[in-house]
């Protein structure tokens, strides 16, 4: 669905994988856009927060939206409960004086934004999990098991973690991570469908959906045998991350723009 608009020009940006304290000058000069995209995968989520309100201040002109990926969410650390980051960036954005008036982070509900063009965009940044079909290998070798945590505990009492180690006392030890299981990657993919699936439905503006697992080669899904949202977005827009991908799917154009350097921060992607 297209409605009556004038050419929109986007901006990209995922996987830079800053460090902490990385010096990112070259990583903050951007292209003459009217809405950027910042995809996940930037660093820990205090420096992708850092990393998107300097470009923000930079450019007060352009509007900017996040949505948070594997390393800010799943890799640097466990957290208290799941969800805990996406709350906290939450509050931070509805109660602070200082976020910026140009960034936009709403995760799991969709934000019309108004562009410097005159034009809007309906924005729905989801993460992307998939419905897993069935697993081709052994599920402890998938990146879920391995750096996904579905929640956290306190102790072992041999329920709510199954797989307590050895001489290990049914005690308090700290936060426990529990890793994910196949059901709870499909209980978040279920979750995710029905909200893309009334937005996507919901005539607003222009359609721009955002997630951050890649439906077409991301190796995330590798030994796996998956399928993306039952969806067709019809010339809207749909942003991922990870692998470098151009294309029409399910109705939408599916675009990427990972990685670092002069080229990716030169990439443009022009709808009308």
């Amino acid at each position: 669905m297209i409605v009556n608009m004038n050419m929109i020009k986007i901006h990209v940006i995922s996987d830079l994988m800053l460090e902490f304290n990385e010096f990112s000058e070259n990583e903050e000069i951007l292209p003459d856009v009217d809405l950027v995209i910042i995809n996940g995968n930037v660093g820990h989520v205090k420096r992708l927060m850092l990393y998107a309100e300097t470009l923000c201040k930079k450019y007060p002109n352009i509007e900017f939206v996040v949505n948070l990926g594997e390393s800010e969410l799943y890799t640097w650390g466990f957290y208290k409960y799941y969800g805990e980051v996406q709350e906290n960036i939450t509050l931070r954005r509805r109660y602070n004086d200082s976020w910026p008036k140009n960034l936009h982070y709403n995760y799991n509900t969709n934000e019309i934004i108004n562009l410097r063009n005159g034009q809007q965009v309906d924005v729905l940044c989801t993460y992307g999990f998939p419905k897993i079909v069935k697993v081709l290998g052994d599920w402890k070798d998938t990146t879920w098991y391995r750096n996904y945590v579905k929640e956290t505990i306190n102790s072992f009492d041999g329920s709510d973690y199954l797989e307590k180690p050895k001489e290990t006392s049914p005690t308090n030890h700290g936060i426990v991570p529990v890793w994910a299981t196949p059901d709870w990657v499909m209980q978040q993919h279920e979750m995710e469908y029905n909200i893309v699936k009334n937005w996507e439905l919901n005539i607003t503006a222009y359609k721009i959906l955002v997630t951050h697992i890649n439906p077409v080669n991301d190796p995330r899904l590798s030994d796996q045998k998956v399928s993306p949202y039952l969806i067709h977005l019809e010339n809207g827009l749909w942003v991922t991350s990870n692998t470098v991908v151009n294309a029409k799917f399910l109705g939408a154009k599916l675009v990427s723009n990972p990685g670092r350097g002069v080229d990716a921060r030169n990439n443009v992607f022009v709808v009308n």
